[in-house]
């Protein structure tokens, strides 16, 4: 009897312990073991919607988006091994041995991703079971050389990863969906219909302020430069000085160097920088007749030496920046305020960025008023000890071309989405810098630089060209290099109602050492083809 009641409270015990587990597992557990179960039998696919294309103004494509497919393989579902292997190795170029090496695991495995369609019909002529297929896109650029610093580029699962492809990655990218795969025990996956799955959504399409045709010319010049010169790398700019927009945007430099130096570096200025003391001279009572005396080209500032090229003997105001005289900015210099100079040149877009739709602008730097010494701020006149990017120094050039009024640069003219426009980029003001009769004055002394000075090799036609030249020592190991140098020159045209200005820098040049020599003559090669595209508008008016 007492055995019984043993075995029975014993059988109860047991049972109560293994119902309560099971009580457990259904109830406490039940989401743990489903997500289980579902990884075991399902397989989700993340199905990426056709990403947006990009286009110039004129609609013509840059980088779209077309369809192509990746290829798989369920080996358990083969008909013949031997006949799976030398058509899978004979067609995606891989080793019989890989082939078979993968097909003995009889797991599933992905034979090539991202093939058209007359590859996929290769495959599919083999005619197995255990090949099959998913949807997949591919990025195609055209004129990659071209435009590689300004668009970038996308990873292999379609995401951007450089240049206007990362900025506007949301956008181009859409809306992502799904499709869930059966999953059998040995691994393999099949569509099953009772399954749910999300259709992707296309993402919008961007249309750049860049012109194509003007963006060849300009790569073309710049490499033909580059190359002769031997330099390190060459950049350019083509702005409208009325809006803001970039019509072109060029780098190019060594093997795989795809980096956008003209938003993503910085350097000194040089002799373009003369554009400001020269402007904060004329805003406080200088006149371009004023005469300077450049001392044998030849001044020392508190012990330290600053030459010209040559003596330049008395020069006025407007010979003093035709012919890049650095001691007539110095001497210039020493009658400026100090904070106010500084600010003006800030109020130019010196020292902030510029805000351009670009990943990784820099900042560049300016030095405070107050810890700048004599020398320090008689150097600054002309260009050293302090940085800039190549896009700030432009836009401080248009802000004197646009009748003193700084816009911001833009890239995007308009976002669409299904042919439906969802934004439209307008001309954005930043600030009136100087008053509109200011900005003539400079202009007409940046007109003799063209015509009397420096930049003589920039003129052409008799179009009235306003321009500055620039030639930068760098810096190397802690010190001014006495043979590397970055050359620079910007102009814009006509000079008394500006079209285009350009700018570009050639960075150690190796056959030359002044810009007036290197850079102003592929400016009015680049000016000139520039000018021939619109000859019908100039001849109009």
């Amino acid at each position: 009897m007492i055995r019984t009641k043993i075995l029975n409270f014993l059988l109860f015990f047991v049972s109560c312990v293994f119902f309560s587990y099971l009580f457990y597992v259904q109830c406490f557990r039940h989401h743990y073991y489903e997500k289980r179960a579902k990884q075991q039998h399902e397989r989700k696919f993340i199905l990426l919607g056709s990403r947006g294309n990009i286009y110039d103004r004129n609609g013509l494509p840059i980088a779209t988006s077309e369809q192509c497919y990746s290829v798989f393989c369920t080996p358990r579902y083969a008909v013949d091994m031997q006949k799976l292997t030398s058509g899978l190795s004979s067609i995606s170029s891989k080793s019989r041995g890989h082939i078979r090496q993968m097909i003995d695991k009889g797991e599933f495995f992905w034979v090539e991703m991202k093939v058209d369609k007359e590859q996929l019909d290769r495959y599919l002529a083999i005619d197995d079971p255990s090949i099959g297929y998913t949807h997949d896109l591919n990025r195609r650029y055209n004129m990659p050389d071209i435009f590689a610093s300004m668009i970038g580029r996308c990873g292999s699962d379609n995401r951007g990863i450089e240049g206007l492809e990362v900025q506007f990655d949301d956008i181009l990218s859409g809306e992502a969906g799904f499709a869930v795969y059966q999953k059998d025990p040995a691994g393999g996956v099949f569509p099953y219909h009772n399954y749910p799955e999300k259709e992707p959504q296309p993402g919008c399409d961007l249309y750049l302020t860049v012109d194509l045709q003007l963006q060849a010319i300009l790569h073309e010049k710049l490499k033909e430069c580059m190359e002769k010169e031997d330099a390190q790398l060459a950049a350019g700019l083509i702005i409208e000085p009325r809006t803001g927009n970039i019509l072109a945007m060029v780098n190019v430099g060594r093997e795989h160097d795809s980096r956008n130096h003209i938003i993503c570096d910085e350097f000194e200025p040089g002799s373009t920088f003369k554009l400001m003391p020269l402007t904060f001279a004329l805003m406080n009572g200088a006149r371009d007749t004023d005469r300077i005396d450049t001392e044998a080209g030849k001044i020392k500032v508190r012990g330290h030496m600053i030459n010209d090229y040559r003596d330049y003997g008395v020069v006025t105001l407007k010979q003093a920046v035709a012919h890049s005289s650095n001691v007539a900015m110095v001497k210039l210099s020493r009658e400026f305020d100090r904070e106010r100079f500084l600010l003006l040149v800030r109020d130019f877009g010196f020292g902030e960025i510029t805000g351009i739709e670009f990943p990784g602008e820099v900042r560049g730097r300016l030095p405070e008023a107050r810890k700048l010494n004599d020398v320090d701020f008689a150097t600054l006149a002309f260009g050293q000890g302090l940085t800039v990017n190549m896009l700030q120094l432009a836009m401080a050039y248009q802000t004197i071309a646009n009748g003193g009024v700084l816009y911001k640069p833009t890239l995007v003219a308009a976002v669409m989405s299904k042919q439906t426009k969802v934004h439209k980029s307008r001309p954005l003001r930043i600030r009136r810098a100087i008053d509109e009769s200011l900005a003539h004055r400079v202009t007409d002394i940046l007109c003799a630089v063209v015509d009397e000075g420096s930049g003589t090799a920039a003129a052409f036609n008799g179009v009235k060209i306003a321009g500055k030249t620039g030639t930068a020592q760098k810096v190397i190991n802690g010190s001014y290099s006495r043979t590397s140098v970055v050359a620079t020159f910007v102009g814009y045209f006509p000079a008394d109602d500006p079209d285009y200005l350009i700018m570009l820098m050639v960075d150690e040049p190796k056959s030359g050492y002044w810009a007036s020599t290197i850079v102003a003559p592929v400016f009015k090669e680049v000016a000139q083809s520039v000018y021939q595209m619109n000859s019908y508008r100039y001849a109009a008016k």
